[in-house]
C-alpha cells in the first residue's frame, strides 16, 4: 500500500548509533574478539542513500573500532551532511569500566572520529545507554571531556539501562565539580501509566508502525522525540556460519534472545521510509541550539 505523507511541522532527532552487530554478537555473548565486519558499510550506506532522498540529517554516533576500520565510511557520513557524534571506543558499557579507562577509551574515541572525519565532535552517546544514577560519574566525565552534550539516558527503567524519574526534555545539567553539560534523554512515552522506551529500533522492527508513528506523534506535544537505531537493524542477510555455531554451543538463556535478535528485519527499512516521510528530523545539534535560542532548557543539579 503506497502512503501519501505530509510532513509533521514539528522537528524531531534522528540518531544512528553505528556500529557491527556482528562484532558485538560475537564479543559480548561469546567472549570471541573479531574485528567489525563490512556488513556495517552495506547497511549504512542504505540509511545514507534512504536519508538523503528524503531531505534527512541526522546524527551518526561512531564507535571507534568502526573509523579505525572503515575511515571511509566516517568521511562519507559527514560529507553527506549528518553530524558526527562519538559512540565509545569498543562498545563497553560505561558501568563496567572504571573512571580512568572510560576516560581513556572516550578520549581516543573522540580523538579518531575527529581526526578522520575531519569535523569537531560535540555530541557522545554511552554504548547500551549505560548511565544510570548508579554511574552518574560519566556525565561528569563527559563534560571534563569537552563535549558540549550527552545523549545516552533512558529516562524510565528498562532490562538492560534505565534512569527512571530523569527528565524527558532536553535539559542542562549543573555539575557537583561546577561542570556543565547538555542531556539530550531518549524518548519515551506513558503505557497504562506506566513509562516505557519508545521510537527505538528495536520498537520498529518488532511492533506495527503505528506504534512509533503514534509515539512520536505523543512526545512531539511537548517535547522533540529522539529516534534511535543501529545499522544492523536493516541487515537481512544470513549472518556467517561461525555465528550459528557459536550460539549451538551456548546455553539456553543466551540462545533465545539471539533467535529473537534476527526477527522481523525485512520490514525496518520500509518502516523508517514511512517515518522519513511522514516526520521532520534534524541533527541533535541543531536542535539544542534552536532550544537554547528559544530559552527551552531547563536546569537539573545533579
Amino acid at each position: 500500500m503506497l502512503h501519501n505523507f505530509v510532513k509533521q511541522k514539528e522537528t524531531s532527532m534522528m540518531s544512528i548509533d553505528v556500529e557491527d552487530g556482528l562484532n558485538i554478537l560475537m564479543n559480548d555473548f561469546f567472549n570471541i574478539k573479531m574485528p567489525p565486519t563490512q556488513r556495517v558499510i552495506k547497511n549504512v550506506n542504505i540509511l545514507l542513500n534512504l536519508f538523503e532522498g528524503n531531505n534527512v540529517r541526522g546524527t551518526f554516533f561512531i564507535l571507534g573500532e568502526i573509523a579505525a576500520s572503515y575511515p571511509d565510511l566516517v568521511r562519507s557520513i559527514s560529507k553527506a551532511g549528518h553530524e558526527i557524534g562519538v559512540h565509545g571506543l569498543h562498545h563497553e558499557q560505561l558501568f563496567r569500566l572504571s573512571r580512568d579507562k572510560a576516560k581513556e577509551d572516550i578520549f581516543r574515541a573522540r580523538e579518531m572520529v575527529e581526526d578522520i572525519s575531519g569535523t569537531k565532535v560535540y555530541g557522545f552517546r554511552a554504548p547500551a545507554f549505560s548511565i544510570s544514577q548508579k554511574n552518574s560519574w560519566a556525565l561528569e566525565l563527559i563534560a571534563e571531556l569537552g563535549f558540549q552534550y550527552d545523549s545516552s539516558i533512558m529516562p524510565a527503567k528498562a532490562n538492560r539501562y534505565g534512569w527512571p524519574g530523569f527528565n524527558k526534555e532536553i535539559v542542562r545539567l549543573e555539575m557537583p565539580d561546577g561542570g556543565s553539560l547538555i542531556e539530550v534523554p531518549l524518548s519515551v512515552v506513558k503505557i497504562l501509566g506506566r513509562t516505557v522506551p519508545a521510537c527505538g529500533g528495536g520498537y520498529l522492527r518488532h511492533l506495527p508502525y503505528f506504534f512509533t508513528r503514534n509515539a512520536i506523534n505523543s512526545i512531539q506535544k511537548d517535547r522533540p522525540a529522539v529516534i534511535y537505531l543501529h545499522p544492523y537493524e536493516l541487515d537481512k542477510e544470513k549472518y556467517p556460519d561461525f555465528f550459528y555455531q557459536a550460539r549451538s554451543y551456548s546455553e539456553l538463556r543466551k540462545r533465545l534472545p539471539l533467535m529473537l535478535y534476527r526477527l522481523n528485519k525485512k520490514g525496518v527499512e520500509k518502516k523508517l521510509r514511512n517515518l522519513v516521510m511522514e516526520f521532520n528530523f534534524k541533527p541533535i545539534k541543531d536542535v539544542i541550539e534552536e532550544s537554547e535560542k528559544q530559552g527551552k532548557l531547563a536546569v537539573k543539579y545533579l
